[in-house]
């Protein structure tokens, strides 16, 4: 058995993170999964977006959630720190720009993290009425994963949209909340599980992120792990040990 790969933000080696250019490229290369964020403009636009503020991915101070999406079309998210002028201008999609890939790549699938500060800033309900419209065309190709429980069982009570619950920590706690809400996903940094006992059983399928190898997404995939996140996207899907 080998686990299904999922690019962690795109190709973000290769490309700047979140971008259309970066999560086509992860398809292009033949992995057939992605994992991407959101956040919410003050006009209530979904942009592809894992800060609240663009400085990290474009030099530029400017808060997301207090723009519009307007006044956000100028900036170039092209990692200058990281990357330099490689991929200038690269502009701020919206989420359902990002969509559009999934008509191109129809086996592919996205697991779209909604942020907590967008929660936070404009309320749940909010972000889920330009949510669940965007992303129902596309049901079955999408999972939306969140560390906010609430957001999801709201989301899973008004769609059939698949879910995944991110963990914050492996423990009794967060077990006892799986429990009551039954994700299709838990999700968990590979570094927070044993590899030598298999994780809690239940109604869930399990992902982990934060991998860097093959060997380690075989290690966790033999463990009942059966998606496995990683930014080392070229690495991981080029190594014999997942192929043959």
């Amino acid at each position: 058995m080998k686990p299904i790969i999922i690019s962690h933000r795109g190709n973000n080696f290769a490309f700047p993170e979140n971008t259309l250019v970066g999560l086509r490229s992860s398809f292009e290369l033949g992995c057939t999964a992605v994992e991407f964020d959101i956040q919410m403009t003050n006009d209530e636009t979904l942009v592809v977006m894992h800060d609240d503020n663009t400085l990290r991915t474009s030099g530029i101070d400017q808060s997301v959630l207090n723009s519009s999406y307007q006044e956000l079309a100028s900036v170039s998210v092209h990692e200058p720190k990281r990357l330099g002028s490689t991929h200038q201008p690269t502009p701020i999609s919206k989420l359902d720009e990002v969509m559009g890939l999934l008509n191109e790549f129809p086996g592919t699938h996205a697991y779209i993290e909604v942020k907590e500060e967008s929660l936070e800033k404009w309320g749940r309900q909010t972000v889920i009425d330009q949510l669940l419209p965007t992303v129902q065309p596309y049901i079955k190709q999408c999972t939306i994963i969140s560390f906010d429980l609430p957001v999801l069982d709201q989301i899973r009570e008004q769609s059939d949209l698949a879910i995944g619950w991110v963990l914050y920590h492996y423990n009794e706690e967060s077990l006892n909340k799986a429990k009551a809400s039954k994700p299709d996903y838990l999700i968990v940094d590979q570094a927070e599980i044993a590899l030598d006992t298999p994780p809690w059983a239940g109604p869930w399928k399990w992902m982990v992120y934060g991998v860097e190898s093959a060997d380690l997404a075989l290690k966790h995939c033999s463990n009942g792990v059966e998606y496995v996140e990683t930014d080392f996207l070229e690495k991981v899907l080029s190594d014999k040990k997942l192929t043959s």
